[in-house]
């Protein structure tokens, strides 16, 4: 009995121990700063890892240091997710919006500079991008319909 209960939970109990040790543990108070680490190929490189839930981003405000960064934004919600990225000094709330409740990103290229994006992120899937983040401020939201109205931003500061 101990035997088939152990075959049972050993899987679960692993991957759990996975989750917790890609997680990190700690405190949240929203923030998160980029990692240094070693990139596929052996070159090193920051990576940000951001989880996009139905409808917030955690961290809500994240930090990272200048040069070639790479965001992961990993999808932990139920409906498919994207983040975009402009680099400004405005409030992630009062971001130019349409009709719909979307970010007008047309406005925005001509109020931001335009960092990039990871789009289309499907539920329990994760992508990543490249960046490369010059100091300063920057906004991140989910342009999907109805997500930045409903909360989906946050932000990123960029320094040493």
């Amino acid at each position: 009995m101990k035997r088939t209960l152990c075959r049972l939970l050993g899987p679960f109990l692993l991957a759990a121990a996975a989750v917790l040790i890609a997680s990190g543990c700690g405190g949240g108070d929203g923030t998160t700063t980029a990692e240094e680490s070693t990139a596929e190929g052996g070159s090193a490189g920051k990576a940000l890892v951001v989880n996009m839930g139905d409808y917030y981003f955690d961290p809500v405000n994240a930090s990272a240091n200048p040069g070639a960064t790479t965001i992961e934004a990993v999808n932990v919600g139920k409906v498919e997710h994207e983040l975009v990225l402009f680099r400004t000094d405005m409030n992630p709330a009062d971001l130019p919006t349409g009709p719909d409740g979307t970010v007008e990103e047309e406005k925005m290229d001509k109020l931001a500079e335009a960092a990039g994006e990871v789009p289309d992120v499907e539920a329990g899937d994760a992508k990543s991008a490249q960046f490369d983040l010059k100091p300063g401020k920057y906004v991140m939201f989910c342009n999907l319909p109805g997500h930045y109205a409903q909360g989906m931003y946050g932000s990123l500061t960029v320094s040493k």
